[in-house]
């Protein structure tokens, strides 16, 4: 009887590193996350302020 459960662990052992190398083989592991994000990123926004003596040259 004791060799008997003996067996049937190693071969319960097995059985799950196969279930375990088929579902990494069909799923492809685990995904690398990408740290390429920033987190909070500042924009500056600027407008350029256009005075009276470039909207002449513009309209000449």
């Amino acid at each position: 009887m004791k060799n008997f459960k003996r067996i049937f662990r190693l071969l319960t052992l097995v059985f799950f590193m196969v279930l375990a190398l088929v579902g990494v083989g069909l799923g492809g592991g685990i995904p690398i996350p990408s740290s390429n994000r920033r987190e909070d990123t500042i924009v500056i926004k600027v407008e350029l302020v256009e005075s009276e003596e470039d909207q002449k040259e513009l309209s000449e």
